[in-house]
């Protein structure tokens, strides 16, 4: 597996597996139009193939839809959805100790996408949406020992964050309403840039090189 693979090739992979729900965009922050699938009533998914891999959903929300995909040895994926509103997350696992949690919460609409290749990633996604627009994210992660964190609390947020190498840390707060952020690192050993947008916000960054 190629630990450095191209960040275009990333992104490439993720939006064409959330093609139903993924309008296309210019490449800007303020272009990035993610759709809140339909939800009506609970459903969960789990499909495993390997040895040792675990799995868990737990649904209190009104509407909620989970699936989680795995495919290696040893990976870990959790999912809790509650409040009174609408939450739809899929997770896909390919490798080997890979960890994967999101958390969605609140009175509005929540949808995430969650992507890891490879080896020893960590991420950690977590929503909270009050209002009438939903949050929406789509992470990935391709290499070996990535640690990634969002967090959305508001209305209206969305994110595109993805990793390539090795080694990387990225971590992201959209707090308020209609933040928009793209974030990309490639290479290895990048550093965490502690984004934190209050509102109203688009950012746009590119990270590559690294040790």
């Amino acid at each position: 597996m190629n630990a450095r693979a191209p960040i275009a090739g990333a992104l490439t992979a993720i939006l064409l597996w959330a093609a139903p729900s993924f309008a296309a965009n210019d490449g800007t922050p303020g272009s990035i139009e993610l759709e809140m699938p339909p939800a009506s009533g609970r459903a969960a998914v789990v499909g495993q193939i390997g040895h040792a891999d675990v799995a868990q959903i737990s649904q209190s929300a009104a509407n909620a839809y989970a699936e989680i995909r795995q495919d290696g040895e040893r990976n870990e994926a959790a999912v809790e959805q509650r409040g009174s509103g609408s939450a739809h997350v899929e997770i896909r696992q390919t490798g080997d100790f890979n960890r994967a949690g999101a958390t969605q919460r609140g009175s509005g609409q929540n949808v995430l996408y969650v992507t890891q290749t490879g080896s020893g990633n960590r991420l950690v996604g977590d929503q909270t949406a009050e209002g009438t627009l939903h949050n929406g994210a789509i992470l990935t992660q391709i290499g070996y020992g990535n640690d990634m964190m969002l967090t959305q609390d508001g209305s209206d947020n969305r994110a595109v964050l993805a990793q390539a190498g090795s080694g990387n840390e990225m971590a992201a707060a959209q707090n308020g309403d209609g933040n928009r952020l793209i974030w990309s690192q490639d290479g290895n050993n990048l550093p965490n840039l502690g984004v934190t947008q209050t509102g109203g916000q688009a950012v746009q960054i590119t990270q590559t090189g690294g040790q």
